[in-house]
């Protein structure tokens, strides 16, 4: 995320809910996010057992605590697009 690339789709959704929401910090966001995944899931008749319950809210304050350990910010990121990379890479202007 930091080299500012093409982001997954995951990565991508965090970090645009995660604009949208600033006063929310963004270990919360995520805990939003799979929260929001886990009811789809138990909608779908999906297994839920505690295993999913913590590695949901588990993995938002694990990854709120590390971001803040390093002093990074998602938010504060410009991905470039692919062709942008491309360009970049092949040193065509």
């Amino acid at each position: 995320m930091n080299a500012e690339q093409c982001c997954g789709p995951i990565d991508a959704l965090l970090v645009g809910l995660g604009k949208r929401l600033k006063k929310l910090p963004i270990g919360i966001v995520e805990i939003m996010l799979w929260g929001i995944v886990l009811l789809c899931g138990c909608l779908l008749g999906g297994p839920v057992g505690i295993g999913t319950l913590i590695s949901t809210f588990g993995a938002g304050l694990v990854m709120q605590l590390v971001y803040m350990l390093i002093h990074f910010e998602p938010r504060n990121l410009h991905h470039q697009d692919l062709l942008k990379t491309v360009e970049i890479l092949s040193g065509i202007k």
